[in-house]
């Protein structure tokens, strides 16, 4: 049984592991170097560091307790505390008595590195720091070095852009940031950015810092702008903040104190606004949900300006201490932080009243319509009850548009004004000259007699250049129920007579008419026969007038053919004369025994043709053959004398 628990106390150390045993007797603690094996006795414990004291190990195990080396790559470096007074000593395999150590003190072991650690020391593995361009890390004095300025607690900056690795020397710390990092992004400057930086003692700055040349005192604030690259802190100040440019639109603004003066100015965009913090600040304006409903804005960021839109038609009054001004839209008025829109109340109801105001900012400039009833009673004592809508526009005059907010209950002063004169205009008439012309009436009074050109004066107000252009009465009702029915039976009468008035004229007007076109029937068929006669007139001259032409030309032709005629008979004629003197120039060149002999045979033919022919003609005449041939004979040129022609007869005889 003993033999067992010796077993169990027995401890194994490997290789690169260490152990503490405290003796209980002494208190002594003792390092343990592994390859070892630790036979604790029963005044023996492990014990480990816990914050600033020695305890046991927990946990049954027998490994309990043993730690392994504290390592570190070449890329890492150990922050020892409370090394060794004697830098030379090393631990050793086995059993290694306490050592004196420097306590307080802090030094750094870069790597690669392997070691125990002596009873009392504290030791963290750091990876080593990359650094980028932008990036730096904050370095802490924590004791003497030698080749650095400045005390205990002196920081410096070291910057990416000098070193891309860095590994601290002994006396020096690197100091973490809140979430245990180390690397910090630098600030990066651009043209719309800007650091507003605090200086933490005074110093004087150089021309090659990265702050103007200059003297500088602790607590001063100094804001950099209009540059771009990276801003890396340093010991002498520390930045605030980073201040980015706050873009503004059309309808944009921002309000900015002045911290010197006090005074807050209005920044109105369009534009890109970066504020200097050491020299302004950007403040907002209290607003409520009232205030933004009656000036008409839906949407605000209380970081921006008050921006009022003005609608076409319509104006308001911008008031601040000491002025006032006139805004006519359509346009965006973006207010100062001091100033307001005057507000407008308005009496409502029908009739009008002041019970009911109706608060706006917002006043419309033409094409105003106001209602109202209005109580009236006549000369006869007859109450009514007018409905009207009246029609007013603000005019503009030069520098007078402020007289528009003067009143700021425009509709009470229209409608208890025009309510008297509509009073006094209805005492002056009667009921039945009210019935029938109560419109006329009312518009009279208000907007003045028609002039010539058919149009009224209207009615100005001087105290707001108000204007009214024109009233529309809309009903008038009788309030004494019998004077309505006796006007109701009245008009009734007066309608049927102008019913049966204008039955009888529009029968006169058909009877007229129908005569009318009867009368026109009849002169259209006058007028038809006329200009029939009148065409057949017309046909009868052109006929004459053809006839006459047709005559004419046949007069000329007949003319024409008879001197063509005589032409031609007396070119045969004298071709005939020519033909005969040509013949007789013949006979006259013959023999005359040849002549003699051609007139016998001549005359025989002729008695031979007379003899076959004269028979027929003859039996046909009833005459004797002798007969007819005297008288054929003598028809002939020759003559019955002649001797063929007497030849002839002879043989025609016989």
């Amino acid at each position: 049984m003993a033999e067992r628990e010796i077993r169990e106390r027995d401890i194994l150390v490997a290789a690169n592991e260490f152990a503490y045993v405290q003796d209980l007797t002494k208190g002594d603690i003792v390092l343990y170097v592994g390859p070892t094996k630790i036979s604790l006795s029963n005044t023996e414990r492990l014990v480990e560091l816990r914050g600033a004291r020695f305890a046991p190990t927990r946990g049954d195990e027998s490994s309990a307790g043993v730690q392994a080396f504290v390592a570190a790559t070449s890329a890492q470096y150990i922050v020892l505390d409370n090394p060794p007074r004697d830098p030379a000593v090393r631990p050793v395999k086995g059993s290694n008595s306490a050592v004196e150590l420097l306590v307080g003190r802090r030094v750094v072991v870069p790597g690669p590195a392997t070691f125990p650690l002596w009873p009392g020391q504290r030791a963290r593995v750091i990876d080593g720091h990359r650094l980028r361009e932008g990036e730096y890390l904050v370095v802490r004095v924590v004791e003497p070095v030698e080749a650095e300025d400045g005390p205990i607690g002196t920081e410096h900056i070291v910057r990416g852009a000098e070193v891309s690795f860095y590994v601290p020397r002994t006396g020096l710390e690197v100091v973490p940031l809140a979430d245990g990092g180390y690397v910090r992004q630098a600030f990066c400057l651009r043209r719309n950015t800007g650091i507003h930086i605090r200086a933490v003692r005074s110093f004087t700055a150089g021309a090659g810092d990265q702050i103007p040349p200059g003297e500088y005192q602790a607590g001063q604030d100094l804001f950099l702008a209009g540059r771009e690259g990276y801003f890396f802190p340093t010991d002498r100040f520390e930045v605030v903040r980073e201040v980015s440019a706050i873009p503004l639109a059309d309808s944009e603004g921002l309000y900015v104190r002045d911290l010197e003066s006090g005074r807050i100015a209005t920044v109105v965009g369009p534009t890109t606004f970066l504020p200097d913090p050491t020299r302004v600040a950007v403040v907002r304006r209290e607003t409520w949900p009232e205030q933004l409903a009656l000036y008409g804005v839906t949407a605000h960021l209380p970081e921006r300006a008050l921006s009022v839109v003005v609608p076409p038609n319509h104006a308001v009054m911008v008031t601040a201490k000491g002025r006032r001004e006139v805004v006519r839209g359509p346009q965006v008025r973006i207010l100062d932080h001091d100033e307001e829109l005057e507000v407008l109340a308005l009496s409502t109801g029908r009739p009008k009243s002041d019970e009911k105001l109706l608060s706006t900012c917002y006043l419309q400039l033409e094409g105003n319509k106001v209602s109202d009833v209005v109580r009236l009673a006549t000369a006869d004592h007859v109450t009514l009850e007018v409905s009207v809508s009246y029609r007013v526009s603000f005019i503009t005059r030069e520098a007078a548009t402020e007289k528009w907010f003067h009143v700021k209950n425009y509709v009470g002063l229209l409608c208890d004004h025009l309510g008297s004169l509509l009073r006094a205009a209805a005492r002056s008439a009667g009921i039945e000259a009210f019935h029938s012309g109560g419109t006329e009436i009312l518009r009279a009074a208000v907007l003045g007699e028609r002039r010539a050109d058919g149009k009224r004066a209207g009615r100005l107000f001087e105290e707001n250049d108000m204007w009214l252009y024109d009233l529309e009465v809309l009903d008038i009702q009788i309030l004494d129920e019998e004077v309505e029915e006796l006007l109701a039976d009245a008009q009734r009468t007066a309608i049927l007579f102008e019913i049966e008035c204008k039955k009888e004229e529009m029968r006169r007007q058909t009877q007229t008419l129908r005569e009318e076109v009867s009368r026109q029937i009849h002169q259209a068929e006058i007028a038809t026969s006329q200009a029939a006669a009148e065409l057949e007139t017309a046909r009868r001259q052109v006929a004459l007038a053809q006839a006459r032409g047709e005559a004419e030309a046949t007069g000329i032709r007949a003319e024409a053919q008879a001197a063509a005629a005589s032409r031609q008979q007396e070119v045969a004629l004298r071709a005939m004369q020519a033909e005969v003197a040509a013949f007789r120039e013949q006979m006259a060149a013959l023999h005359p025994e040849l002549v003699a002999t051609l007139k016998a045979l001549g005359n025989r033919q002729v008695a031979a043709e007379l003899t076959r022919n004269l028979a027929p003609l003859a039996i046909l005449g009833g005459d004797s053959v002798a007969e007819v041939a005297e008288r054929l004979l003598g028809a002939l040129p020759l003559g019955p004398g002649s001797s063929p022609a007497g030849a002839a007869l002879a043989v025609a005889k016989r």
